[in-house]
C-alpha cells in the first residue's frame, strides 16, 4: 500500500501551473463550549486558470476554507493551528497563525480578543490577489451609500497606482491620437491593442480597452467606443502630470494606506481627476459584467437593484483588483434559475476571457456541472475526494459522494420519497476517530477507526480505505 500526501500530487502537475497550495490546513475556532475543529487536516492545490467547485453538506467547512484563504476568520476566535497556505509559491499562512499564539496564552478575555488583532501589510497585500464574492450581495453592500460610492471607495483604496498610471498614459495617448485612429481604422482592433500594450504595459488605458473587447457588441461598435474614448482624452497641466509622477514613486515605494502620511495623500484637483478616474473605471467594470444601464445603476442604492444586479456588482468588485483568484462562496444561492444561469454563464466567461482562476463554492452538485473542471468534495472539516468534474459526477468513488448524488431530485427518477443520507453530521467539539463518516456509512468496517489515507486512482484521490487494494492495480 502507498500513502501519498500533496507533494505526490503536486509533482504530477508542472509547478508552473499550481497557483494555490493548501498544506495539512488545520483551522479551529476557540468558543465558551470547547475548540472546535473545523478544518482538520486538508491538502489540496489549485491550478493556473481553472475552475475548482468545493462541495458539501452545510457545515462541511467549505466556507471556513475560503475565509481562510483571504484571513477573514473572526478575529480572536478562528485561526490557523496547523499547515501552510501557498499562493504563487510565496507562504502566506505565517501571519495568520501568530493570532493562534494570542489565543491560547489566553492574556486578554474572550469579549477583548475580537478587536485584539491588527492585519499586518503582508495580509493586505495577499487579499490583493485573492478576491472573493459572497452569498448574499445585500448584506455586502451598505444600504446606506449608492453603489458609486461604494465602488469609488473600493478602487481608490486599492487601486491608486493603476488609476495614476490610467491617467498619465491616457495623457500620452492624446499627444498621439491622430497615428492611433489611423491604425485603429486600417488595420483594427487587435493591432491597435497590441499597440497600446507595446507602449504602455498590460495596465492603464489597456484595461479600458480590453473591458471594451471584452464586450458583447459588434466589432463596429467597438471601434466607435474605442474612438470615443480616445476623443474624450483630455491633456493635463504639466504640474498636475509631475505631481502625479512623483506620487506614482512613492506608492511603488510603499503600500498606500488611508492617514499614513502627508507625502501620501491627495488632495485638491489630482484628487478629483483620481475620483473621475476611478468613476470611469467603475462604469467599465460594470460593462464587463454584462450590467444594463451602468450609469444609472451608479446613482442607485442596492435596495433598488434586483438579486441578480447586486450581485454583478458584487463581482465587478471582486475583479477590479485583477485579482489572481476569484472564490465565489455559493454566489447564486437567492437567485432565480434564469439569473442563476446568467451568473453561471458570466463567471465562466471571465475565467475564459481573462484566465482568472476560480474556486466555486456550492452544494448544489448541477450546478458544479455547469461551471467546474475539478471538484472537491468536503465532510466535517476533511476532503472525502478530488477528481474531474465528469468522473465525480458519473462515476463517484468515496461514499458520501455517492450518497450527495442520490439525494438530489431528479426528473427521470419516478420515486415518491427522496433519498437522504442516514444518521446526523458529527460534533465537531468532539470529532469521532478515524473515518467522519464511517457512522453513516453502509460501507464501513473496523478498518474505518482509523484514519483513510489518501489514495490516487486513476489521477482522481479519495480518502477511503474502499480503495486500498485498487490503488495498486491502478
Amino acid at each position: 500500500m502507498t500513502r501519498r500526501n500533496l507533494n505526490d500530487l503536486v509533482t504530477q502537475e508542472s509547478e508552473a501551473d499550481i497557483i494555490l497550495e493548501v498544506k495539512n490546513l488545520n483551522v479551529h475556532f476557540f468558543t465558551r463550549r470547547g475548540e472546535i475543529k473545523a478544518i482538520r487536516g486538508i491538502n489540496f492545490y489549485v491550478k493556473r486558470g481553472e475552475v475548482l467547485g468545493i462541495v458539501g453538506e452545510s457545515g462541511s467547512g467549505k466556507s471556513v476554507t475560503a475565509l481562510t484563504l483571504v484571513d477573514l476568520l473572526p478575529s480572536g476566535i478562528g485561526c490557523i493551528t496547523e499547515g501552510d497556505i501557498l499562493l504563487n509559491g510565496e507562504r502566506i499562512s505565517d501571519t495568520y497563525k501568530k493570532e493562534y499564539r494570542i489565543i491560547r496564552r489566553k492574556k486578554v478575555k474572550l469579549s477583548q480578543k475580537r478587536t485584539s488583532r491588527k492585519v499586518s501589510n503582508h495580509v493586505q497585500n495577499i487579499r490583493g490577489h485573492i478576491s472573493m464574492i459572497f452569498q448574499d450581495p445585500l448584506t455586502s453592500l451598505d444600504p446606506l451609500y449608492k453603489v458609486k460610492a461604494q465602488m469609488i471607495e473600493s478602487i481608490m483604496y486599492n487601486n491608486r497606482k493603476m488609476l495614476i498610471k490610467r491617467i498619465l498614459e491616457k495623457d500620452d495617448i492624446k499627444k498621439n491620437k491622430k497615428d492611433l485612429v489611423e491604425l485603429l481604422n486600417f488595420k483594427g482592433i487587435q493591432a491597435f491593442s497590441e499597440k497600446i500594450t507595446n507602449l504602455y504595459g498590460p495596465d492603464g488605458f489597456h484595461q479600458e480597452l480590453l473591458m471594451i473587447e471584452n464586450s458583447s457588441i459588434g466589432e463596429t461598435e467597438k471601434k466607435t467606443r474605442i474612438v470615443k474614448a480616445l476623443h474624450a482624452l483630455e491633456p493635463l497641466d504639466k504640474h498636475i502630470i509631475d505631481s502625479l509622477n512623483n506620487q506614482l514613486n512613492n506608492l511603488r515605494k510603499k503600500v498606500w494606506r488611508p492617514n499614513n502620511s502627508k507625502k501620501y495623500r491627495f488632495t485638491g484637483k489630482i484628487n478629483r481627476i483620481l475620483l473621475q478616474e476611478a468613476e470611469l473605471y467603475s462604469i467599465e467594470l460594470l460593462e464587463l459584467v454584462d450590467m444594463p444601464h451602468p450609469d444609472k445603476v451608479m446613482e442607485s442604492y442596492p435596495h433598488e437593484l434586483s438579486g441578480g444586479m447586486k450581485q454583478r456588482v458584487m463581482i465587478a468588485l471582486g475583479v477590479a483588483n485583477k485579482p489572481d483568484i476569484l472564490i465565489a462562496d455559493e454566489p447564486t444561492t437567492a437567485l432565480d434559475v434564469i439569473t442563476q444561469y446568467q451568473i453561471l454563464y458570466l463567471l465562466k466567461t471571465l475565467n475564459q476571457k481573462l484566465g482568472l482562476t476560480i474556486i466555486f463554492i456550492t452544494h448544489d452538485l448541477g450546478v458544479m456541472a455547469a461551471i467546474a473542471d475539478r471538484i472537491l468534495v468536503m465532510y466535517a472539516g476533511k476532503i472525502s475526494e478530488i477528481g474531474p468534474t465528469k468522473y465525480i459526477l458519473s462515476e463517484p468513488l468515496h461514499p458520501y459522494t455517492r450518497g450527495l448524488l442520490q439525494s438530489a431530485p431528479s426528473i427521470s427518477n419516478k420515486q415518491v420519497d427522496l433519498y437522504s443520507i442516514p444518521g446526523q453530521v458529527p460534533d465537531l467539539l468532539n470529532p469521532p476517530n478515524g473515518c467522519s463518516f464511517a457512522n453513516r456509512c453502509s460501507f464501513a468496517t473496523e478498518r474505518c477507526r482509523n484514519d483513510p489515507p489518501t489514495f490516487n486512482i486513476k489521477g482522481r484521490t479519495v480518502n477511503c480505505w474502499l480503495y486500498e487494494v485498487k490503488e495498486n492495480e491502478s
